[in-house]
């Protein structure tokens, strides 16, 4: 199954092969809310679509397409698409700096306490 798209003016025709091809080579960078999965890894949507548009020849930045286009592309091709909750965004976000901050004065016992 091919999909026809437009990004920016330019015309894209893309396959579930060549998201996998994109995917293979890439390394998944970290899931701030939006994720697709893509032989068993989850991408952020617009890492994925940049990469696909690379492979393609259109030279893209991030900037100009958003994760919806992304996130609808894929859903289209038929991969799984899904979102980190609130609480699971906020966890990720303190497991960043655990270790670096001291709420009570020592950040081994309140990393430790964290974790309770």
């Amino acid at each position: 199954m091919k999909v026809k798209t437009r990004i920016r003016g330019r015309k894209l025709t893309v396959s579930p092969e060549d998201v996998k091809q994109v995917a293979r080579k890439l390394s998944p960078e970290n899931i701030r809310k939006h994720y697709i999965v893509v032989n068993k890894s989850k991408f952020p949507p617009k890492q994925l679509y940049e990469g696909l548009l690379e492979i393609k020849g259109i030279k893209i930045d991030r900037l100009f397409f958003t994760t919806k286009d992304a996130s609808y592309l894929f859903h289209r091709l038929g991969f799984s698409c899904g979102r980190i909750n609130k609480r699971k965004r906020g966890i990720l976000a303190l497991e960043k700096i655990k270790g670096a901050i001291a709420v009570g004065g020592n950040a081994v016992v309140d990393s430790e306490k964290y974790y309770e």
